[in-house]
């Protein structure tokens, strides 16, 4: 097939929309609030077009197809979408709260009325009626100040030397910052594999230099304290350390068939069980009680006596007693 290029079939119907668009540029109408589809997205109208080559004439035609469909539709139109909706905003009636609510201007009735300012007056603290005047002391003036120092050289500060090129393989002299006074590259030094054992063998005869000719060597056996155990826990006071020993129970006993029960039982009760009987009675000599010293009589007003109580109780008990608490626990 070949590629032809179409006609533009909407150039005439685009100039007549855009004509009416520039007519209707100043006239009122309602606002848009929402996105649409763009129809210059898709437009294919100077796209190159696919002609199919036509059938033959003597009606014998291609070969029997079951299903024909287009080609798919692509883009941001009308006509690719499977249904288009209308924005939400067009014919809505709501209109905004703050544009409905809105007061106008306030026209008073009587036009010789008192001014009245929006808000408060402002009023300053100058009572002497001079206006202030800003001294400005501080400020410079950039076109003196560069005619001042215009023919002024500053001292140099800190003094370089110039820059030295090389790098990137071309290693000259004086470009790198260290190593010798020509600041050549340093010599490759190879690196040795066994300095770990090597260092291991240093520190090895260094340990065995500082050692005695024969290690140390006792004639006690071992498997016992350094002291005896009376001169460890030996004390005046018992402490059952170490453990007393309870001789054993030698006594040979003989096996009743029933427990021992004396032949004459203890005597119980006030009359039997005490020794003398019961002791005859005798008077109280007090009939009214123990003798009671009474206190003198003291002439004025009584003595003063505290409201506050000897014993006080505790106010936080189970405070106190929480460790034996937790103890009998």
């Amino acid at each position: 097939a070949k590629m032809v290029e179409a006609e533009d079939k909407h150039s005439a119907k685009r100039a007549q929309l855009f004509a009416a668009s520039l007519e209707a540029a100043n006239t009122p109408a309602w606002g848009y609030f929402g996105t649409t589809g763009s129809l210059a997205i898709g437009d294919n109208s100077y796209a190159p077009k696919l002609t199919k080559k036509e059938p033959p004439a003597d009606g014998e035609g291609g070969p029997l197809r079951n299903m024909v469909t287009n080609p798919v539709r692509k883009g941001a139109a009308t006509d690719v979408y499977f249904a288009f909706e209308t924005p939400l905003a067009l014919g809505d009636p709501y209109v905004d709260s703050g544009v409905r609510d809105r007061k106008g201007k306030v026209w008073m009735l009587d036009p010789d009325a008192a001014f009245k300012p929006p808000g408060n007056i402002k009023r300053g603290g100058n009572k002497l009626g001079y206006q202030y005047i800003p001294h400005c002391d501080t400020a410079k003036d950039p076109k003196e100040v560069k005619e001042k120092y215009k023919d002024y050289m500053p001292p140099r500060q800190i003094y370089t030397t110039p820059q030295k090129k090389g790098g990137g393989g071309v290693l000259t002299r004086g470009v790198l910052f260290g190593f010798s006074e020509e600041r050549l590259f340093p010599e490759h030094v190879p690196d040795d594999y066994e300095s770990a054992k090597k260092q291991r063998l240093k520190d090895l005869e260094e340990h065995k230099s500082k050692l005695q000719e024969a290690p140390f060597k006792g004639i006690d056996y071992g498997n016992r304290a350094f002291a005896t155990n009376a001169e460890s826990y030996h004390s005046d006071i018992p402490t059952h350390i170490p453990r007393e020993v309870v001789p054993p129970d030698t006594s040979r006993r003989f096996n009743h068939e029933q427990a021992w029960k004396p032949s004459d039982p203890l005597k119980k009760g006030i009359i039997k069980g005490t020794i003398g009987g019961v002791p005859e009675y005798v008077e109280d000599p007090y009939p009214s009680g123990a003798a009671v010293r009474k206190k003198a009589e003291v002439e004025g007003p009584p003595a003063f006596k505290n409201g506050l109580p000897n014993k006080v109780c505790n106010p936080m008990p189970s405070v106190v007693t929480n460790l034996r608490n937790m103890r009998n626990e």
